[in-house]
């Protein structure tokens, strides 16, 4: 049983998040969870205590309070946080995401970024680079990113309605403003996504060129539709709440294609451990559909647009130079 692990996980109160965190915790390992507001928070302890005692969640959970991911400000109190725990990290787990599918207009985060794509991407890019001096250089060190099939504009999600593409980032500055006048919420959501696995490639390579022995692995873990209104779907179930039962209902249960969000988080705890991707440089999975309500973790291919290096460089650099002119110059890889 591998325990007494210090991981980091972003997202970890709800959703796949939340399993994962039953899973992680489970093995005794210590948990570092950055939380929005008190309310989630005392939320997220009461279900925490169908599983565990409160003795054992006090001994093993460290909830990071008042951490808006999509407001950069914040970043720092998780630096700040651990350090001042003296916490060096095994494992770093990018999760949490954000969709509002169903919006006609963009939301933004306080420096007046496009909120999934602030959520999604920048805060995860931000985190990362501020947070790699913490992470401990172990071949069993790892750098989970969270992305999905519908990043490929060729995948059963991905070829429904607006398609990925960043269009070599041309005018990709005003995309991402909460004045674009072409703004579609599906689009954001795929290109996020996208994002995801550009920056992780990316990252792997920057930790390559250090001699670095910490894995990076980007996964999709299929459609996953939790039970409950706090989860990745809970933006869109505000703007059609009619729609999303219909979807809902139809994916689960006539389609069977939907992935149950408790098996989610088992494969994402698995991912965290498995020996199999100790010092494996770079890594992409997708849970695949290979039979009715029966899904599989495979080695995957990412898009086309995901594999481009030079896109990948690219974005990274916008990333430092959007983090840079917001006042955030700690960027350390």
């Amino acid at each position: 049983m591998i325990k007494d692990k210090n991981i980091l996980i972003t997202g970890g109160n709800s959703g796949i998040g939340f399993f994962t965190t039953i899973n992680l915790l489970k093995t005794q390992n210590n948990l570092y969870i950055p939380i929005r507001s008190l309310s989630r928070k005392e939320e997220f302890l009461l279900k925490l205590i169908k599983y565990f005692d409160k003795e054992y969640i006090e001994n093993h959970l460290n909830l990071i309070d008042n951490i808006d991911l999509s407001n950069l400000e914040n970043i720092h109190k998780v630096r700040d946080f651990l350090i001042r725990k003296n916490v060096s990290l095994d494992v770093v787990i990018l999760n949490a995401g954000l969709q509002y599918t169903g919006s006609f207009y963009p939301k933004v985060s306080k420096q007046g970024v496009e909120l999934t794509f602030a959520v999604n991407h920048l805060a995860h890019f931000y985190l990362v680079n501020i947070l790699i001096d913490l992470i401990n250089n172990k071949n069993e060190s790892r750098i989970i990113i969270t992305s999905s099939d519908v990043h490929d504009p060729k995948s059963s999600g991905g070829n429904v309605g607006e398609k990925a593409g960043l269009n070599n980032l041309i005018n990709f500055k005003d995309e991402i403003s909460g004045n674009y006048t072409n703004f579609n919420s599906d689009k954001a959501y795929k290109n996020s996504k996208l994002c995801n696995i550009l920056f992780a490639k990316e990252l792997s390579k920057r930790l390559q060129i250090k001699s670095s022995k910490i894995s990076v692995i980007s996964w999709a873990p299929g459609l996953v539709i939790p039970n409950e209104d706090l989860g990745f779907f809970r933006y869109s179930m505000k703007f059609n709440i009619f729609g999303y039962i219909v979807f809902s209902s139809i994916a689960k249960n006539i389609l069977g294609i939907s992935e149950n969000v408790e098996n989610a988080g088992k494969l994402l705890s698995d991912i965290a451990f498995d020996n199999d991707f100790n010092n494996i440089k770079y890594l992409h999975l997708s849970n695949k559909l290979v039979f009715y309500k029966k899904h599989k973790l495979i080695k995957s291919e990412v898009s086309e647009e995901a594999s481009k290096k030079e896109l990948a460089l690219r974005l990274w650099s916008f990333s430092e130079e959007l983090c840079r002119s917001f006042g955030f110059v700690s960027l350390n890889i």
